[in-house]
């Protein structure tokens, strides 16, 4: 079974309506977990902050146990690596802490330093592999300091 983060969230809105938080809390921390992991599309190493796009779930029905498989792009069309997950996570985390009033969470040291990951990685000046513009197989993303060269050149912006 795949779990999109960013269609994941109207599931999530649902379920804090329906008075059941706790489906969403653990699909906060289960994705928080997996911002942790070391991230690669292609050869290409992803920024810290970068949320996985999806996870599989891997049920071992003999052990009864779970095993979850992020997904940080290679999946995705043009392998691009995620920018809206970690924006969607953002979002449910505050929709979560509205619905129930329940700040421990969204005041823990690991969801601080997701937030903080996630928007250093969006906000920085200078990066190697920003979300939004990596494109592993080459196809036709731009690079925005190539648009401000293309620009000054022929003076089109």
């Amino acid at each position: 079974m795949n779990v999109f983060v960013r269609d994941f969230v109207p599931s999530a809105l649902a379920f804090l309506m329906n008075g059941e938080p706790d489906i969403v809390k653990n699909f906060l921390l289960k994705t928080l977990h997996l911002q942790g992991w070391e991230k690669r599309v292609d050869r290409f190493k992803l920024g810290e902050g970068v949320m996985p796009a999806s996870f599989k779930v891997l049920h071992d029905p003999i052990r009864k146990t779970d095993t979850l498989i992020a997904d940080f792009g290679e999946s995705a069309i043009g392998r691009v690596a995620p920018v809206d997950s970690g924006f969607w996570w953002i979002i449910l985390l505050r929709a979560y802490t509205k619905s129930t009033g329940d700040l421990s969470l969204a005041e823990s040291s690991s969801c601080q330093k997701g937030m903080k990951l996630i928007l250093t990685l969006c906000l920085s000046e200078g990066f190697d592999t920003f979300p939004t513009l990596l494109c592993a197989d080459g196809c036709c993303m731009v690079d925005r300091r190539m648009v401000r060269h293309i620009c000054g050149c022929f003076s089109l912006c």
